[in-house]
């Protein structure tokens, strides 16, 4: 019961933590990037015990910092010139400093590290700005988040009782097919709710629908990935930051496949 409690009380907390940066601060969509980003990234780093330090965290927190604040979109701003070379002077430098750092630290392993550290941002990144990104509409971003917790919340309450075909038994044994349908079927009709009484204007039932498809077919690679790295890693979990759910990994794996493809979608409807 305690297990419970704590579970329930660290998704609210998370739960609004997303709705509260998306519908009531002007920067609320960089700042989740930037929170979620930061947590996954110390997460990240502890795929490999052997390479966690202080400093390659922090490397890597402004990187992202820096990522964002270039390309997110600040209320009233646009990208100038000195802003843009300033940055990438300053996120260059960061990445030459940390390599020779490294190079410097540990011989044996200091090409090997940086690689890992160079694969977490790519990782990390784009997502986290497509979601910065999406945040200038409000209803859309949490659209996204919606439809990818009704995909997962009814995935896994049709799998449990109905599932009975694997999707993927090497790399999550739990998830049958059974469990993707249902998923994918409230996953749809939550983005038709969202179309018929959400506040989006800038795209259709049929975009609505087939974002839905979308969202829900790349969070489940999403989760898929996240998971076999967990498995050859031989961790549970990506980390303890959320108590009852395990790390911000856990809760985002879905998401960064979903987000990037989510935002391109969008781009490219605007134009048709």
């Amino acid at each position: 019961m305690r297990n419970l409690l704590i579970r329930a009380a660290s998704g609210i907390v998370y739960v609004a933590l997303i709705l509260v940066s998306t519908f009531y601060l002007s920067w609320g969509g960089l700042l989740l990037a930037t929170l979620l980003g930061s947590f996954a990234i110390i997460e990240w780093q502890l795929f490999k015990p052997s390479y966690v330090s202080v400093r390659s965290a922090s490397f890597g927190i402004a990187i992202l910092v820096l990522s964002l604040y270039l390309f997110g979109n600040f209320p009233g701003q646009g990208i100038s010139e000195t802003r843009l070379y300033l940055t990438l002077l300053l996120g260059l430098s960061l990445m030459l400093i940390n390599l020779c750092l490294l190079a410097f630290d540990r011989k044996d392993e200091g090409l090997s590290q940086l690689f890992h550290h160079i694969v977490g941002l790519v990782y990390l990144i784009p997502p986290l700005l497509s979601l910065a990104l999406l945040a200038e509409e409000p209803w859309l971003l949490a659209g996204i988040f919606i439809i990818i917790w009704s995909f997962d919340s009814f995935a896994y309450l049709v799998g449990r009782f109905l599932g009975k075909h694997k999707l993927m038994p090497k790399i999550s044994p739990k998830k049958t097919w059974e469990g993707f349908i249902g998923g994918l079927f409230f996953a749809l009709l939550s983005a038709y709710l969202l179309d018929q009484f959400g506040g989006v204007d800038i795209i259709s039932t049929w975009q609505w629908l087939l974002l839905g498809f979308i969202v829900v077919i790349s969070s489940t690679f999403g989760d898929l990935f996240e998971s076999a790295l967990k498995r050859s890693h031989g961790l549970k979990d990506s980390g303890n930051f959320m108590p009852g759910h395990g790390g911000i990994l856990d809760r985002i794996d879905s998401l960064l496949f979903a987000m990037p493809l989510a935002y391109l979608f969008i781009e490219l409807t605007q134009h048709l």
